[in-house]
């Protein structure tokens, strides 16, 4: 007999104490993030070739998180990790976690930025949250955007890695990642 598996629902919370709860479709995996303070980075929509594939829809929305405040309710042993080598954009690693359970991207982990992960919005709790905390404030690879979507309504607009945009990921981010080349 398989063992239970606990519904999104179970021990999510909208927020509380600075933080937020992440879980996957299925329920198996659930994470709580920062919704704000230092441990939140930034968020962004990316339309790079990598995140078009992996998320099999023409954009991901995402979130950066220092993985000092990453942390892991319930089933981190149901995560699988794959890890890509030479993304499309950078040449960078990318370690993908799953939900083994549902498929569900919970976070990726890049060579280029050491000391973050980069969740998906999707999988936050409360979705006024989505709306509101987790809104993306940057949009990437805009080069690669399909011509039947519009701009996003973001504060920065950039043709490709925001952070390789002549942007020091390290000087904005107090130490957090590499150079992200």
């Amino acid at each position: 007999m398989s063992e239970k598996i606990l519904l999104p629902s179970e021990g999510a919370h909208g927020e509380k104490n600075g933080t937020a709860t992440a879980t996957c479709y299925c329920g198996a995996v659930q994470i709580e993030v920062p919704s704000e303070g230092e441990g939140l980075v930034d968020t962004f929509i990316c339309h790079c070739t990598d995140c078009r594939k992996i998320t099999a829809s023409m954009f991901a929305s995402n979130f950066v998180v220092k993985d000092t405040h990453l942390k892991h309710v319930r089933g981190e042993s149901k995560l699988t990790r794959f890890r890509q080598k030479n993304t499309v954009a950078t040449g960078n690693y990318m370690e993908n976690s799953f939900c083994s359970v549902c498929g569900t991207l919970m976070y990726r982990r890049s060579s280029g930025y050491p000391g973050a992960s980069i969740p998906r919005i999707g999988t936050i709790d409360d979705y006024k949250l989505q709306e509101t905390k987790f809104k993306p404030r940057i949009e990437t690879f805009e080069k690669d955007r399909c011509a039947w979507l519009r701009p996003a309504d973001v504060q920065e607009h950039v043709d490709g890695a925001y952070y390789t945009a002549g942007k020091s990921w390290k000087s904005l981010h107090d130490g957090v990642g590499g150079d992200g080349q």
